[in-house]
């Protein structure tokens, strides 16, 4: 059964009311109830195939480049609801932001890296201080400031995904999505995104997947656990088992499910 997110003493940025979603005619995710607060860092834990990833691309819509998904249910972001038909996907991913699990650059220099998407979309300030500013934000700018015309193919793994962070900082989102973005990474590059992601917390609402409960105890103030079901075939949809603060979930989870999963007992 899942648990309606309980009320946080913020603002609330995006909320997902009975959220479900299919690929063909298989259901993935079921009745997803949670709000997401303004300027924290909220984590979505659980198993693989559980729906934490499906949900985080439900909330920019980029779910919809996956051939025969389907949303049922309605994710609202301060007010307005995301799937209605008149609103533009684009328009929703350059509002909520995307950081992919693995570091995704353009074959292109790191200053074009963030010089090319801003100017697609239109941008009509300095693009020069706009990318040193995005590139500090990143805490990436002293250490490529005098390399930008290099290939950001050339950076390492750690900074390949700084730089990542940065492009999407660039186009100025109000939230930004991470999909595990330190699954790839070596423990020193993970420590600098987790630091990062604490920082930009400050101005940006941020949501998170990781496989890492002791990253999710770390960098989040919310905690979202998924589980999911299984049936007599030996599949099952995914579901939220429980949604609280990071520190309720940890140390006092109100599912014996939920304790099971983050004491490792299962998972």
């Amino acid at each position: 059964m899942s648990l309606t997110a309980p009320i946080v003493d913020t603002e609330t940025v995006l909320s997902v009311e009975n959220l479900s979603v299919y690929y063909g005619n298989f259901l993935a995710l079921k009745d997803v109830n949670l709000s997401i607060p303004q300027h924290y860092v909220t984590a979505f834990i659980g198993s693989s195939g559980c729906g934490k990833s499906t949900l985080l691309r439900c909330l920019n819509r980029m779910n919809e480049l996956i051939f025969g998904s389907r949303v049922l249910g309605k994710i609202n972001y301060r007010g307005t609801d995301l799937y209605a038909p008149t609103v533009d996907p684009v328009d929703v991913r350059r509002q909520i932001g995307m950081v992919f699990q693995k570091p995704n650059p353009f074959p292109k220099s790191i200053y074009e890296n963030i010089a090319y998407p801003i100017r697609i979309n239109g941008y009509q300030g300095d693009v020069e201080e706009l990318v040193e500013q995005s590139l500090r934000d990143a805490a990436l700018w002293d250490e490529v400031k005098d390399k930008l015309k290099q290939n950001a193919l050339s950076l390492s793994g750690g900074q390949q995904q700084r730089l990542c962070i940065a492009r999407a900082l660039a186009i100025e989102p109000d939230l930004l999505l991470m999909d595990e973005p330190c699954s790839a990474l070596d423990p020193i590059s993970t420590a600098r995104i987790e630091e990062l992601i604490q920082q930009l917390s400050q101005q940006y609402t941020i949501v998170i997947v990781t496989h890492n409960m002791q990253q999710a105890s770390r960098v989040s103030q919310m905690t979202a656990f998924f589980n999911t079901t299984s049936d007599e075939a030996g599949s099952g949809h995914g579901y939220l088992a429980e949604y609280g603060s990071t520190e309720q979930i940890f140390s006092d989870p109100a599912q014996d499910v939920t304790r099971d999963y983050v004491s490792g007992r299962v998972g």
